[in-house]
């Protein structure tokens, strides 16, 4: 699978490059976005384009295996390349030709659908024949095994499938994980079809998918594969509730749940892309954070600004920021026993009283007039572009905990502390009215698993329509 990753980032490489340079024959102009007539600045100048489509299809996921949103996630990552050397341009005080421009990203996005089109049809074609094909059983037949023999006629491998090998079939997890039955034909034997498919197939590899069979039954099915000289593969017990991650340090795997994926690389993505979102926000919006600080003052009178110890990434106290929205010196009573009740309940946030929206109390005596209209269209939550510029926050991410809300966390929440907190979140978009702690925790941990730079431009989207429509955040 990594080579196949290695070889789409190469054939990916070459598309965007090809894209770039006949667009300049095309728009009859010297390559963007660099000066006419030097070969070394026209290198560099696609080298870099490359590479920024390279980081930013990394991001948007399209290097991992699976084929879901590929199309969009192509025309994503090549608008966000052309637009980062449009950008380029404009700093280095360049003139790129529009047309140019326009053709290369058309380009670009037809060039790399094709060479990956190409590239699978052809690695499809060498894993059919027979020098290249691996013959494969699957012992277990269980939803398990369903599960990965699905897995494997979905994405492009080596193995051609030939069947379940299993004593007692469907005896192990027999149902999927919709609660409905498993289609497991074909079962093609017991295991001592492990000895005759050996005899025939000299490559034979099996994969061991028995999570609820003893110990010593697996090390038989082990031995059995060792003896014919049949390659085997195993999925451990502890799999059978989690999803695993398998990380090889020299020659010792080592097998545990996944992570967070906003880390290295991706974290320096998503915090450049933050530091430039916010800077622009904060430019842009300085002309209505004006009049709200003037709106506060004159109606309201000092502070204007409130300020909240708030728990960030890995625990990390730190000063949220937002337009002060409640009468000077309430006490936060009524806010912790909804919280409580919200977290140890089990079931959708509290409806009386409250609105909507998540740890947003509607009917709340404390929230002045002016108040009310700044949390109307969450202009009272736009001082946290400052948190974003300071590190302390991300534009996306999970909301930010309250500290005494920590000591109610079950361990497994405490996962959601894994990545920066954000304005809004894939919690905020997630198109429920009303959600459970849990399943706010839930969506939480999903977004810090599968974060994208594409997911979170999609979730930032999202959440303008709300604002300006007085739906708050």
């Amino acid at each position: 699978m990594q080579r196949q990753k290695v070889l789409l980032a190469t054939t990916d490489a070459m598309a965007v490059a090809g894209a770039a340079a006949l667009s300049q024959v095309l728009g009859s102009r010297d390559l963007y976005p660099l000066k006419p007539g030097n070969w070394g600045e026209a290198v560099a100048g696609v080298t870099m384009l490359v590479v920024v489509w390279i980081m930013i299809a990394r991001t948007m996921g399209l290097y991992r295996n699976g084929r879901r949103h590929e199309v969009g996630a192509i025309v994503k990552a090549s608008c966000a390349a052309w637009l980062t050397m449009v950008a380029i341009s404009f700093f280095a005080h360049l003139a790129p030709s529009r047309l140019a421009v326009g053709l290369g990203l058309g380009l670009t996005i037809g060039f790399v659908m094709t060479a990956r089109i190409l590239v699978r049809r052809s690695i499809r074609f060498f894993y059919s024949r027979p020098g290249f094909a691996v013959p494969l059983v699957i012992v277990g037949a269980n939803s398990f095994g369903a599960y990965l023999r699905d897995r494997i006629r979905e994405e492009l491998t080596q193995y051609e499938f030939l069947g379940f090998v299993d004593e007692n079939p469907g005896s192990s997890a027999p149902n999927g994980s919709n609660g409905h039955s498993v289609a497991l034909a074909p079962v093609i034997g017991g295991l001592e079809r492990i000895a005759t498919l050996s005899a025939a197939h000299s490559n034979l590899e099996a994969m061991i998918v028995l999570p609820e069979r003893d110990h010593d039954q697996v090390e038989r099915i082990i031995e059995l594969c060792e003896r014919h000289r049949v390659r085997w593969r195993v999925m451990p017990r502890v799999a059978r509730t989690m999803a695993l991650t398998v990380e090889m340090v020299g020659a010792i795997p080592l097998i545990g749940p996944p992570g967070s994926n906003i880390e290295g690389l991706n974290f320096i993505v998503k915090r450049a892309f933050d530091v430039v979102v916010a800077a622009l926000m904060l430019l842009l919006l300085s002309p209505l954070l004006l009049l709200a600080a003037i709106a506060t003052r004159l109606f309201d009178g000092s502070p204007l600004m409130f300020r909240q110890t708030r728990v960030g990434i890995h625990g990390q106290p730190f000063e949220l920021l937002k337009f002060r929205t409640m009468r000077v010196r309430c006490a936060d009573t009524v806010h912790r026993e909804y919280v409580k009740q919200w977290i140890q309940s089990g079931v959708a946030e509290p409806t009386q009283g409250h609105s909507n929206k998540v740890y947003k109390i509607e009917s709340d005596a404390r929230v002045t007039p002016i108040g009310r209209w700044l949390r109307r269209f969450s202009i009272d939550e736009l001082p946290q572009l400052l948190n974003v510029l300071y590190g302390d926050m991300s534009l996306i991410g999970p909301r930010p905990a309250m500290p005494y809300e920590l000591e109610l966390y079950q361990e497994w929440h405490r996962h959601r502390l894994d990545a920066p907190p954000g304005i809004t979140g894939l919690w905020q978009v997630s198109g429920r009215n009303r959600l459970s702690f849990e399943e706010m925790v839930q969506l939480d941990i999903e977004y810090i698993e599968g974060w994208s730079l594409g997911g979170d431009l999609g979730i930032l989207l999202r959440t303008l329509p709300a604002m300006l429509h007085g739906g708050g955040m």
